[in-house]
């Protein structure tokens, strides 16, 4: 939740997508909905809030015509999706969906919104298959207690930063960008510093004199 509620999704590198092994997918839904219909939707200058309004009406009208556009494609609200009682204000409870097709632009393209598509799986393989399906690549965020898978995902997820166990936590010291179509260059770390700097290449010979590799081929025609 916190990966994709975070200032109300709208983090560059909020979660858009979860994949859940079949296995656990059922536990994971229902623990994922019950905490999600907990959160508290108000103030965000008030401490006892979890989740704030959008940045304006036309981002959230943007969020709602994808949502609607999944429903109409056979997903599912499984809760969230209104303006959570909030009677003013640009605001989006958290919603959760499930069912959405592979296409759908909520599985293909940033939301930008309070909303966590969740997708059963069948293997690790058809997870990873699935991450690097889409034209993005800044962040992905990766659950597991088994450190072969974790340095799979490492391995093989196409994104500039894998968080393992632990979502959207910054890091000065390490550089900040993405794969594909999610920018190019880095910041932040050394990669970061060097991305201001112009580097000059400086040849310097001490000893002024013909050299034997100089046309014509030696010192001698020179």
């Amino acid at each position: 939740m916190w990966a994709a509620y975070l200032n109300a999704g709208q983090v560059c590198t909020s979660a858009e997508r979860f994949y859940v092994h079949r296995d656990a997918y059922d536990d994971y839904l229902d623990a994922f909905v019950d905490r999600t219909s907990a959160l508290v939707l108000g103030d965000p200058l008030d401490p006892g809030t979890d989740v704030g309004p959008m940045v304006s009406d036309i981002q959230r009208g943007k969020v709602i015509d994808q949502l609607d556009r999944a429903v109409q494609a056979g997903a599912t609200i499984a809760c969230g999706g209104d303006r959570g009682g909030q009677e003013h204000g640009h605001f989006l409870a958290p919603t959760v969906v499930t069912g959405a097709s592979a296409d759908t632009e909520l599985l293909v393209e940033e939301t930008f919104g309070p909303v966590a598509p969740i997708v059963p799986v069948a293997s690790l393989d058809e997870a990873i298959a699935l991450a690097n399906g889409t034209r993005f690549g800044l962040g992905a965020n990766v659950y597991t207690r088994d450190l072969a898978t974790a340095v799979r995902c490492m391995r093989e997820i196409k994104a500039g930063t894998v968080w393992i166990n632990d979502p959207l936590t910054d890091n000065d010291a390490g550089p900040f960008g993405g794969y594909k179509q999610s920018g190019i260059g880095r910041e932040l770390g050394r990669e970061g510093l060097e991305a201001f700097q112009e580097t000059k290449h400086v040849h310097m010979e001490t000893r002024i004199e013909p050299k034997s590799w100089w046309y014509p081929y030696g010192s001698s025609h020179a």
